[in-house]
């Protein structure tokens, strides 16, 4: 008999509709002549507390830290008792076992863990489920795995699982007994994740709180150059006095900067013009899309995560839903035309100019890591049939897939380096050629820069030549004041996650570059 272990019931579900056969209900799994498929809930078993481990671990001493807990040992969550028993009873039925568990590490850890509780020694193959259709877990199911080759991730969910075990318990414990010495009664509760998360909101409130404000002055020179008038700003010089961000903080040497420059020769050292295009933004992963979902329509991260486990089980309308990749693989760009003829049966996508055969940057086996980038599947849902928060998810995915197929933005940028007294100044204005994708997908961040003008300054700024003079009739001196560092929101405290090491004070930790939490629990 083979036993399929898949990590929830609905995916039990497709698997055996894509074995074929006529299955059977029974209490806990889904049985056919020669295959049983069954689920687990997700975790079924826990580490068991650590006074199993050592009777004298019940009362919390400083002298028993770090608490001695590996090999972890495991136990079944209350209330999963008898299905986790069920499971066994099957494993232990089997010749046969397919590991069924989500392409991740976690999914790899929560199947494997029981086989390890077991003590099972039959053979094991993996099945990997990217997309929940019917057509791709049967393409999933010809081509099972040895389960040996995920045994590299499994020891990796596994040393988190230790790490975040005894990391957390013994400096859970080793805070509230220094809290208790001073009075506090409560616990002190620590863990690998939610202690630096904690730590980057304080000190950004702390920042917040703390500031002070004061001014700085950004100048603005007006110049004419062969009967052409046109603004450009002030690059700050090392011999001024500036701030850690380079902007001037004299308000007195701005002035007489100001006085000094005015109606002085300037000399335009750089001019010309560029063409330039921007590529459309890569598909989703999953803390992308959490970030656009909250700054766009406030809704939470989790919020989020749980919408794209529904389009993915309950619709199977999208790819798997917790990667932390943003590119996809060749085969999927061959699998592009059935995909796109789909979603155009949408009514806000149908008509819209596609190139199939336009192989964007995103596909790219080589980027691929354990997943893909979310992305639509073909099996599309009716629109009116997803709540408002699916349906903005779900339409936030298929605009980024269909991106892909889109023309890149294109246009000219006109910039100018101008020098008068030894001073610089410079200004740069585009000239939109061809909306490309960016007319289709709209809200997106542009790459603009605190140098840009208006359109309407192009004209001005592509007319003038290196080595040309003019004069500066003007210098502007405006009076700006700093603001506190903003506190987080979701969307920026996801950001901020992403990059975590940039708040890596030691050296050699900021090399390693590491970040926090894994896409599904940020």
């Amino acid at each position: 008999m083979k036993l399929f272990i898949a990590e929830k019931p609905s995916v039990a579900k497709d698997i055996a509709k894509a074995l074929g056969g006529n299955f059977q209900k029974k209490d806990g799994y889904l049985e056919s002549t020669d295959n049983v498929v069954t689920w687990c809930y997700g975790h079924l078993l826990k580490s068991i507390e650590p006074e199993a481990y050592n009777p004298a671990y019940a009362q919390w001493k400083a002298e028993d830290l770090p608490l001695q807990l590996y090999p972890l040992r495991y136990e079944p969550i209350a209330g999963k008792e008898a299905h986790t028993q069920t499971v066994i009873d099957l494993i232990n039925r089997a010749d046969v076992i397919i590991h069924a568990g989500d392409p991740d590490d976690e999914g790899q850890l929560l199947v494997e863990e029981l086989l390890e509780y077991t003590g099972n020694s039959k053979p094991v193959k993996r099945l990997l489920i990217n997309d929940n259709t019917d057509a791709a877990v049967k393409k999933a199911l010809s081509q099972l795995k040895d389960n040996h080759q995920f045994k590299g991730i499994y020891r990796k969910a596994l040393a988190r699982a230790a790490g975040d075990l005894i990391y957390g318990m013994s400096m859970t414990r080793a805070y509230t007994i220094e809290g208790r010495k001073k009075g506090y009664r409560g616990v002190l509760s620590v863990g690998r994740v939610q202690t630096p998360i904690l730590g980057l909101i304080v000190r950004r409130y702390l920042a917040n709180q703390s500031h002070t404000s004061s001014f700085y002055y950004p100048l603005i020179g007006d110049f004419a150059v062969n009967g052409q008038t046109f603004a450009a700003n002030w690059k700050v010089n090392e011999n001024a006095p500036q701030d850690d961000k380079k902007r001037l903080t004299s308000k007195s040497y701005a002035d007489a900067l100001a006085a000094r420059l005015r109606g002085k020769d300037a000399d335009i050292k750089a001019a010309g013009v560029q063409e330039k295009e921007n590529a459309p933004p890569l598909p989703f992963n999953l803390v992308r899309l959490q970030q656009m979902m909250n700054r766009q329509h406030k809704m939470t991260a989790a919020r989020t995560l749980e919408i794209t486990q529904q389009l993915r089980e309950k619709y199977k309308a999208i790819t798997y839903n917790r990667s932390d990749c943003s590119y996809l693989s060749d085969e999927q760009f061959n699998e592009a035309p059935q995909v796109l003829e789909a979603l155009q049966g949408i009514g806000d996508f149908n008509g819209l100019a596609l190139d199939q055969s336009r192989k964007s940057k995103a596909f790219d086996s080589g980027k691929v890591t354990a997943h893909t980038a979310i992305i639509p599947t073909a099996n599309v849902p009716a629109l009116n049939a997803l709540s408002e928060h699916e349906r903005l998810v779900y339409l936030a995915i298929a605009q980024h897939y269909l991106v892909q197929f889109m023309p890149n933005k294109r246009y000219l940028e006109a910039s100018v380096v101008v020098e008068v007294e030894g001073e610089t100044f410079s200004a740069r204005a585009t000239k939109t050629m061809d909306a490309g994708f960016s007319a289709f997908l709209k809200g997106e961040a542009s790459d603009a820069s605190d140098e840009d003008m208006p359109d309407s300054a192009f004209g001005v700024l592509q007319a003038l030549r290196t080595g040309e003079t003019g004069r500066c009739d003007a210098v502007t001196v405006n009076e700006k004041k700093t603001t506190p560092p903003l506190l987080f929101t979701e969307a920026t405290l996801l950001a901020a996650l992403v990059r975590v090491a940039d708040f890596v004070e030691d050296a050699q930790i900021k090399q390693l570059r590491t970040n926090q939490p894994t896409a599904a629990n940020r």
